[in-house]
C-alpha cells in the first residue's frame, strides 16, 4: 500500500471511530431515526456532488431497484440500529459491533453465493459470538435487560453490512462503485423521510449546537468523505485492503469516546475487542496471508 493511501487508511479509521461517539450526542436529543435521517441525506449529498464532479453516469430509472435494496441495508436499517443502540451502550460497544459485518459477509457467500463455509470461517462466527459475550460480561457497563438489546442491534446492523455486501456482488458488481453508495444513499434517505417527519418538531425546540454540529459532521464527513475514500481505496489498493480499515476503528472509537465523553476503556473492553478483532482476521483470511508471507 503506498505511503498516501495508508495515510487515507489511517484518516478513514479515525473518521469512523467518531462516528459511534456522535450517535451517543445526537441520538438522544434527536431520536434514533432522525438521526439516521439527517446522516443519510447529508451524506448522500455529500456524495452527489463528488459523484457528479467525477461524470459518474447512475442510471437511476434501470439501477432503482438496486439502490433502495442497497440503501435499506447498507444504510437504513443498520445506521438506525446503530442510533437505538447509542441510546444504551458505548460507542466501543457499537464499534466492535460493527467489526462483526466481515464475518457475516462470509456467512452470507455461504448461503448466497454457494461460497465454502471453511473451518476458519466458522471459526471466526463462534470466536466472534465469545468475543462479543466477553465484552458484555466484563465491560465496564452493568449487565442489563437494555446492555444486551443494545448489542443485539448493534450485531443485526452488522448482519445488515453482511447482506448488502453480498447482494452488491451479486446485482451492482458492473455499476460505478460512486454511483452505488450515492444511490444507496439517496433512496434509503427517501424511505426514512416519514418515520423523521414526527421528531422534527421536538428537535426543532431541543436542537444544540452541540448536536447539531455532531448530526452535520456524522452526514458529511462521516458518511460523505469517508465513503469516498474508502472507495478510492478499493479502487486503487482493492477490497482486501480497504477492508482492513475494520481493526482500525473500535479502537478510534474507543479513544474518541474516551476523550470527549468519558466512556472507560478497561481491560474488559480491550479483551473483548481483541477477540472479536481475531475473528474479524480469521474471515478475511488476515492469517493465511501472513503464514504465506513467512513460508515466502
Amino acid at each position: 500500500m503506498s505511503t498516501a493511501n495508508m495515510l487515507r487508511l489511517l484518516l478513514l479509521g479515525a473518521i469512523w471511530g467518531t462516528s459511534f461517539m456522535l450517535m451517543r450526542i445526537a441520538s438522544p436529543v434527536l431520536g434514533p431515526l432522525l438521526t439516521t435521517f439527517i446522516r443519510a441525506l447529508l451524506g448522500g449529498v455529500a456524495l452527489y456532488a463528488f459523484a457528479r464532479s467525477r461524470g459518474i453516469d447512475f442510471g437511476w430509472r434501470k439501477n432503482a431497484r438496486t439502490y433502495l435494496i442497497i440503501g435499506l441495508f447498507n444504510t437504513a436499517i443498520p445506521f438506525a440500529l446503530f442510533a437505538w443502540s447509542a441510546l444504551h451502550i458505548p460507542s466501543a460497544y457499537m464499534a466492535t459491533m460493527n467489526s462483526l459485518a466481515p464475518i457475516f459477509t462470509g456467512v452470507f457467500g455461504f448461503l448466497l453465493l454457494s461460497e465454502k463455509m471453511t473451518p476458519s470461517r466458522m471459526a471466526a462466527c463462534f470466536l466472534g459470538l465469545f468475543g462479543v459475550a466477553v465484552l458484555v460480561r466484563v465491560g465496564p457497563t452493568e449487565v442489563t435487560l437494555s446492555t444486551v438489546l443494545g448489542v443485539l442491534a448493534g450485531m443485526g446492523a452488522a448482519v445488515c453490512y453482511g447482506y448488502a455486501a453480498t447482494y452488491t456482488r451479486m446485482k451492482a458488481s458492473g455499476l460505478p462503485s460512486l454511483a452505488t453508495a450515492t444511490g444507496s444513499q439517496a433512496t434509503s434517505s427517501l424511505v426514512l423521510l416519514p418515520f423523521a417527519l414526527p421528531g422534527m418538531p421536538h428537535a426543532a425546540v431541543s436542537m444544540t449546537w452541540t448536536v447539531a454540529i455532531s448530526v452535520i459532521f456524522l452526514g458529511v464527513i462521516c458518511t460523505g468523505l469517508a465513503y469516498a475514500l474508502f472507495f478510492h481505496l478499493i479502487a486503487t489498493e482493492g477490497a482486501s485492503k480497504a477492508i482492513t480499515v475494520t481493526f482500525l476503528v473500535p479502537a478510534t472509537a474507543s479513544i474518541w469516546a474516551w476523550l470527549f465523553l468519558g466512556e472507560p476503556v478497561t481491560m474488559g473492553t480491550v479483551a473483548g475487542i481483541a477477540i472479536v478483532l481475531c475473528a474479524t482476521a480469521l474471515a478475511l483470511g488476515v492469517f493465511s496471508k501472513w503464514r504465506s508471507l513467512l513460508r515466502a
